[in-house]
């Protein structure tokens, strides 16, 4: 919503983050700048009543200001303030517990713990990207430990980015044993399946394949 009101005129957001009071004064009387805050009120009393299902515009036809809208949409989809710090707290909680098993894929952890990272996100709470490249690292199993010494003495771990350490970690792991025997196992089953020789391009997507299925 922010991105499409912001499209629209990249001062309307404002009306919703501060407000708009209607001036006492007549229409007449409004010069350039009260004018435009009203117009931008007006813009995004619009966009909202276009936006929301009928059941939804029921509880803000009434309204005034754009203020009071995105006021009653937040409680009536995010709840009150206890609810949200309610559903902030499990999902600090299920965010601590996130732990990668030994058969399981980096990409399936960091999906995982990416998941938590949006929802608190939209619940008004960021989680900073160093405590989320701390808890990669305390969450990988035994087998990327080697990995994890390396990135630990030669980074600065409030510094790396975390699309950074992803893609160093995805690295590591198809260097494993255990991924290069899975990767040997899937060339002969396509092999036995084809009787065709495949590069290692072809094997790479198909390891892809086969483990998307799974």
């Amino acid at each position: 919503m922010r991105a499409f009101l912001c499209a629209i005129d990249e001062t309307i957001w404002d009306s919703i983050e501060n407000g708009w009071v209607r001036p006492t004064t007549t229409k007449s009387e409004w010069d350039k700048a009260t004018l435009a805050l009203a117009n931008a009120n007006s813009k995004v009393i619009n966009v909202i009543f276009c936006g929301v299902s009928i059941d939804k515009f029921h509880r803000i036809f009434h309204v005034k200001t754009a203020k009071e809208a995105w006021t009653i949409l937040e409680t009536t989809y995010e709840g009150t303030k206890k609810v949200k710090d309610i559903e902030l707290q499990m999902l600090t909680t299920q965010f601590e517990k996130v732990k990668m098993s030994d058969n399981e894929l980096f990409d399936s952890l960091y999906g995982r713990l990416n998941e938590i990272v949006i929802a608190k996100l939209n619940l008004g709470e960021k989680i900073e990207d160093a405590k989320v490249v701390r808890k990669i690292l305390r969450s990988i199993p035994q087998t990327f430990r080697a990995k994890v010494t390396a990135i630990k003495e030669s980074k600065d771990l409030d510094d790396i980015k975390i699309q950074e350490l992803i893609g160093s970690l995805q690295t590591y792991e198809l260097e494993l044993p255990s991924h290069k025997s899975s990767k040997s196992l899937a060339l002969k089953t396509i092999n036995e399946r084809t009787g065709d020789s495949f590069d290692e391009e072809d094997v790479e997507k198909e390891v892809a394949f086969l483990a998307k299925n799974f």
